[in-house]
């Protein structure tokens, strides 16, 4: 059952991966569809490896105090959430001004936080898939602390990234003119 169920997410990463390729190589509205896509099947994704961490956690902390079981599962789980935080606003961003991308009417700075906010996303995908490739994830559902730790630091980098993609999208719209520098 477990080797099923890790394929799905795994294969949903990898879908994920081959969706923000398809975003960089395109454009219209395949390259804003296969952003939404992109962020959409990452989520589940996350979605399905949180559950495996949640699921275990608590069988783990039973026998623990409160506020000691709620610790150990912010800390466990808390690179995911900011992760699906970040992809939620992303999404909601990149959703609600969708007309105003696709008629090309935002600042020259769109792009750069898009891919900003892209490139950090995707580097924390990269993370998380080598270590629950591994045969220590596999036998405890956990991720390393160090791990954890690198996972919060780009997750707070992305959560700014796409803050900034939200200001400039909310209030640097632009008439269509791009400049050529």
């Amino acid at each position: 059952m477990t080797n099923w169920y890790s394929g799905i997410y795994k294969s949903l990463i990898i879908a994920s991966v081959i969706s923000f390729i398809i975003y960089y190589f395109s454009s219209g509205n395949v390259s804003l569809g296969a952003l939404i896509s992109g962020y959409s099947v990452l989520t589940l994704s996350i979605l399905m490896i949180l559950y495996i961490i949640l699921f275990n956690l608590l069988q783990a902390t039973q026998n623990q105090g409160f506020f000691q079981s709620i610790l150990t599962m912010i800390t466990a789980c808390g690179p995911f959430l900011l992760m699906l935080f970040v992809i939620g606003f992303t999404l909601y961003s990149i959703i609600k001004y969708k007309n105003r991308i696709l008629l090309g009417r935002v600042s020259n700075g769109y792009a750069t936080f898009s891919n900003i906010t892209i490139l950090m996303t995707l580097l924390q995908v990269y993370l998380v898939y080598t270590n629950i490739n591994t045969d220590k994830f596999e036998t405890t559902k956990k991720l390393s602390k160090i791990t954890t730790s690198i996972l919060y630091l780009y997750g707070v980098i992305t959560a700014i990234s796409s803050i900034t993609l939200f200001t400039i999208l909310n209030n640097f719209s632009a008439d269509g003119f791009q400049s050529t520098f």
